[in-house]
């Protein structure tokens, strides 16, 4: 094997991740509740990331449980399918104005927490797309 993964240490990672979406989810919630006018695209988009959000959690959490859900496949279009909603809701935040640029310029920054949550989705695809191993 040409390299070796500290077992514990990645563990500790997807945990130290799980923390931050739940408390970075949490904040953006309480912090979007002053906001009254969305228009219905803007709820409807909210809800389905909302579900997808969920899904994202799951992954991390399975990923720590070392649980085996659905197939590879599945998991993968659910990481696909979330990166495009989260850019589709930031643009339509941009659309609906109220942000000077300064302040777009550091939502952009929002693609590094895009790309940190998804990690564990695409590592828990790749648990399951290895072989399960059974003690005997």
């Amino acid at each position: 094997m040409l390299y070796s993964i500290n077992l514990k240490a990645e563990y500790f990672i997807w945990k130290v991740i799980f923390l931050v979406q739940v408390l970075v989810v949490l904040f953006s919630t309480f912090e979007n509740q002053a906001l009254v006018d969305v228009g219905r695209w803007g709820l409807l988009i909210g809800n389905v990331l909302g579900v997808f959000d969920g899904l994202v959690f799951a992954a991390n959490l399975l990923l720590i449980l070392k649980v085996r859900a659905l197939s590879e496949i599945v998991w993968l279009v659910v990481a696909w399918v979330w990166w495009l909603l989260s850019v589709v809701q930031l643009m339509y935040e941009f659309y609906l104005g109220g942000y000077t640029t300064s302040e777009m310029l550091f939502m952009v920054n929002i693609v590094w927490f895009l790309i940190i949550f998804s990690l564990p989705v695409f590592r828990y695809a790749k648990f399951l797309s290895e072989p399960n191993k059974v003690n005997v």
